[in-house]
C-alpha cells in the first residue's frame, strides 16, 4: 500500500558516494535493471522519493558508477564467450546452408569496412600535438592555429623520429 511508504530523509551519508546505505543500494538496484516500482517496494519506499534521489548528483554519479561496473562484468563475460562466437562465425562459413554461407560472409565483410583505420603518419598526428588554438580578438572574435616547432621537436625525439 502506497500510504505506507516512507519518505527517507538523508541523514548519515557515506564519505565515498555523499549517499545514505539505502540510497546506494536503490542505485545499484536501478542501475542492474530493476524498475523504480520494483526497487520502491523491495526498500518500503515511496516512488517518489527515489524519483527525488534521482534528480541528486551524487546518486547519478553513483548509479553511473554501478552502471560502468555492470557493463564492465558484462564485457568480461562476453570476451570469455569470443573464441566460442569465432568457432560459430567459422562454422556458419562452412555451412551447407549456402543462405547463411552467403550471410555470414557479407556480415564479415560488412564488419572489416566498417572498421575505421586510425592515423598512419605519426608525424602529422606529432605536429597536430604540438599545435594549439588561441582567441584573436580584433574587430571580430577569432581563432587561429599556432604551431609549437619546439614541443614539435620535442615529440619528435621522445619518439624516436628525430
Amino acid at each position: 500500500m502506497a500510504t505506507d511508504r516512507k519518505q527517507q530523509n538523508p541523514t548519515e551519508t557515506t564519505l565515498e558516494s555523499g549517499l545514505t546505505p539505502i540510497q546506494e543500494q536503490a542505485a545499484i538496484m536501478l542501475a542492474s535493471g530493476e524498475n523504480i516500482t520494483s526497487v520502491s517496494e523491495k526498500l518500503n519506499l515511496n516512488r517518489s522519493t527515489i524519483y527525488q534521489w534521482q534528480q541528486k548528483i551524487t546518486f547519478q554519479c553513483f548509479f553511473n558508477s554501478q552502471r560502468k561496473e555492470a557493463k564492465d562484468t558484462l564485457k568480461n563475460g562476453l570476451l570469455s564467450l569470443y573464441k566460442d562466437a569465432l568457432d560459430a562465425v567459422k562454422g556458419c562459413l562452412t555451412s551447407e546452408n549456402e543462405s547463411i554461407r552467403l550471410k555470414t560472409a557479407m556480415w564479415i565483410i560488412a564488419k572489416v569496412e566498417n572498421n575505421p583505420v586510425g592515423s598512419t603518419d605519426a608525424r602529422e598526428l606529432l605536429k597536430k600535438e604540438a599545435t594549439r588554438t588561441e582567441s584573436v580578438f580584433q574587430d571580430w572574435e577569432a581563432e587561429k592555429e599556432v604551431f609549437d616547432e619546439k614541443k614539435y621537436q620535442k615529440l619528435l625525439a621522445e619518439n624516436g623520429l628525430k
